[in-house]
């Protein structure tokens, strides 16, 4: 692929403009003026809406195709994705799927190693890759999603600007909705935006997978609808959660269980449980295998082979374990007679004995882990 350095003076302009008058103009004029609750109600809807339309619209439901939508759900993504500023939907989703295919190679369009500076910003200043639709064409023949990149800076001016201006004048404060519903609005949800593309790609915690940069950072989930566990995501792409653990803050993966709950998203795709610890194991061991990598010979080779018997040894008790469960699955399927009540429960038993046999090895598994890590951690 052709890749050349490119200023693009239309998003140097923009980018500058907006966070002037966000950063700037905001302080001042709630200085001045003080806050009404018009200001912060546009701010926090305006900021919701083209935020949760990004994530869920144009992130999980457009580029990793993670659920299905109804038209109306579809279009109102659309819609509040395009008052985002963040390019048409189409061009969004070729770039962010050729991020996912050659991430951190000089072909990803926000690669990591062209420095933190790039990532997060300069990639939209320096336009580096020429951009090839060819990888959208499964969303090319909608309609909507065609007239919005045809026709995609009215709809961004209509929804972005336009609108707010016009609730500011029925307010009586269209300075307010300037300012703070649309300038502030507009650089609060680009930098957090872009912080997934940056700081997730160079702190936290590579929980899914050593061998490529995305991190997990629950700060950048805070902000971000919860975008921040970025190991996951690049591991399970096609997942419609992002943050899998029930405590982790993601409420894009709400707002998509609610729309399916209202019937307006089905086909909700997941990884299982097993694919996820299995992938949680490997990085273990792979950060293991990391921390041992400048150690002597020796003690590489008596390390090494403790790991692989403990790894080996885990891996095979959650294999079992999943096997139990799909056995206890099968059983559960084939409408089993009362008379044969007693062997569903057998399965079900051995399938609980499995998973706690799995789960007493994985709390031994992380001890070890963390054990190895700190052992060689500052070692020469």
């Amino acid at each position: 692929m052709k890749s050349n350095f490119v200023i693009n003076w239309r998003n140097c302009a923009f980018f500058f403009t907006t966070t002037v008058l966000g950063v700037v103009g905001g302080p001042i004029y709630i200085w001045k003026h003080g806050l009404t609750a018009v200001d912060v109600t546009m701010f926090l809807v305006w900021t919701v809406f083209t935020g949760m339309s990004i994530t869920v619209g144009y992130h999980r439901l457009c580029a990793h195709r993670s659920f299905k939508a109804h038209p109306i759900f579809q279009f109102f993504c659309l819609f509040f994705g395009a008052a985002a500023f963040q390019e048409s939907l189409l061009q969004w989703t070729s770039q962010h799927r050729n991020h996912h295919r050659y991430v951190d190679t000089d072909q990803d369009p926000y690669n990591i190693k062209q420095g933190f500076f790039y990532a997060h910003i300069g990639w939209l200043i320096f336009r580096k890759h020429p951009i090839n639709y060819d990888n959208v064409k499964d969303l090319e023949n909608d309609r909507f999603i065609r007239s919005q990149h045809d026709f995609y800076p009215l709809w961004a001016i209509a929804a972005g600007i336009m609108l707010p201006l016009f609730i500011g004048a029925c307010t009586g404060n269209m300075l307010g909705a300037f300012l703070i519903g649309i300038a502030a609005r507009i650089t609060f949800v680009h930098q957090s935006t872009f912080m997934i593309n940056s700081v997730c790609h160079y702190f936290g915690k590579s929980t899914y997978d050593q061998a490529s940069s995305p991190r997990d950072h629950w700060i950048v989930a805070l902000i971000t609808n919860g975008e921040g566990y970025h190991s996951f995501h690049h591991r399970f792409p096609s997942d419609y959660r992002n943050g899998v653990k029930w405590y982790h803050w993601d409420p894009s993966k709400w707002a998509i269980r609610l729309l399916a709950f209202v019937g307006l998203a089905s086909d909700l795709k997941r990884a299982s449980e097993f694919q996820i610890l299995s992938a949680a194991l490997v990085a273990d061991k792979e950060s293991v295998e990391r921390s041992l990598g400048a150690m002597p010979q020796k003690v590489q080779v008596t390390a090494l082979t403790n790991l692989m018997i403990r790894y080996e040894r885990i891996k095979d008790l959650l294999h079992t374990w999943e096997l139990k469960v799909k056995e206890y699955a099968a059983i559960s399927k084939q409408g089993l007679k009362e008379s044969d009540a007693a062997r569903k429960k057998a399965a079900q038993l051995q399938a609980k004995e499995a998973r706690e046999q799995f789960l007493r090895m994985r709390e031994q598994w992380a001890d070890f882990v963390e054990q190895m890590a700190f052992k060689f951690a500052f070692q020469p």
